[in-house]
């Protein structure tokens, strides 16, 4: 699924503290929340269920996600819920296949 702008989703993370800068970077390869926001600030958001995000492209502002929720509940989502479940390692390591979120060399330094 391929999300509408990045600058339309909001992002809650539920553990911790993320500098604004840094949002994204923890959403990649990440088990995230697909929520409705509420309106009032007395109710809890509504989650549709749970995604993976397969990556983020940022120059594009979008954001993919491989998630079983159906397209039409989608559509409502206005708001990703990170909490602190990982993704085991083993659906990481395929053999003979380097994923990119286990390499040491996809980051570039500048």
């Amino acid at each position: 699924m391929r999300f509408p702008a990045i600058s339309s989703i909001k992002v809650r993370h539920l553990h911790c503290e993320v500098p604004s800068s840094e949002i994204f970077y923890t959403l990649n390869a990440s088990i995230v929340g697909l929520a409705v926001d509420s309106e009032g600030s007395e109710n809890l958001p509504w989650c549709l269920g749970l995604g993976i995000v397969r990556g983020i492209d940022t120059t594009k502002g979008v954001l993919y996600v491989i998630t079983p929720v159906p397209h039409s509940s989608l559509e409502k989502v206005n708001l990703l819920l990170q909490g602190y479940i990982q993704i085991p390692t083993c659906l990481l390591q395929v053999k003979g296949c380097i994923s990119p979120y286990m390499s040491v060399t996809v980051l570039t330094s500048s």
